[in-house]
């Protein structure tokens, strides 16, 4: 596999940044083939390797930062397939043709409570069935993921939420761009037992206090 010049060069950064964070993991994306593949990394979140094509998920979020002519998307919140909180930042590489090659991705564990996680384990005698976790695989696994981070952040179920409570939901999930997934007002809608509209109206409502 030929890596593009201009990645190259990208690669001593990706260990540095990867290095540096301890608790997170850099990748590099090679962009020019299809679909993308992983050529560089540092550190271990979601257990992706080198040559592993790039996640449906990240496919279609490069599209449309290159539509709304973004170079990069800094901390924004994601979350691997178990759920497990993540900041992430993604970083599109151009060359000095200005042709589209790479995106430099950095995730970070946010998971405060992983060192106690780890201790419960061993003292009930469980034992760790993987090193990773996976990252969602495409863009309704991660839907269902954001929903439920942003549920479970009110902490207490559904059937005791009020209006202010869907809109802590509906202002979670716009402060992390999830309303541009397809289908994501009618997905919401159901889980918090309302109509579209009405998600709709709460949209409006976040939006305009902001």
């Amino acid at each position: 596999m030929e890596i593009p010049r201009h990645l190259q060069t990208y690669i001593p950064l990706i260990q540095a940044v990867g290095k540096t964070l301890g608790v997170g993991e850099v990748i590099l994306y090679d962009c020019t083939q299809h679909p993308p593949v992983i050529i560089a990394k540092e550190g271990g979140i979601t257990g992706r390797k080198l040559g592993t094509p790039a996640t449906q998920l990240l496919q279609e979020m490069v599209s449309e930062m290159q539509d709304q002519d973004e170079t990069m998307r800094v901390n924004y919140e994601s979350a691997t397939k178990s759920g497990k909180p993540l900041k992430s930042t993604t970083v599109l590489i151009y060359n000095e043709n200005r042709e589209f090659q790479g995106a430099l991705c950095i995730n970070v564990d946010m998971s405060s409570i992983s060192m106690l996680q780890h201790f419960i384990n061993q003292f009930s005698g469980k034992e760790r069935v993987s090193e990773y976790d996976e990252m969602p695989q495409n863009t309704q696994e991660f839907l269902s993921i954001m929903i439920r981070k942003g549920i479970d952040g009110q902490g207490k179920p559904v059937c005791y939420f009020d209006k202010t409570d869907n809109l802590e939901v509906v202002k979670f999930l716009n402060n992390n761009n999830i309303f541009s997934i397809k289908g994501s007002t009618d997905t919401l809608a159901g889980e918090l037992n309302v109509s579209r509209y009405t998600i709709y109206n709460y949209l409006e409502e976040v939006k305009s206090s902001s």
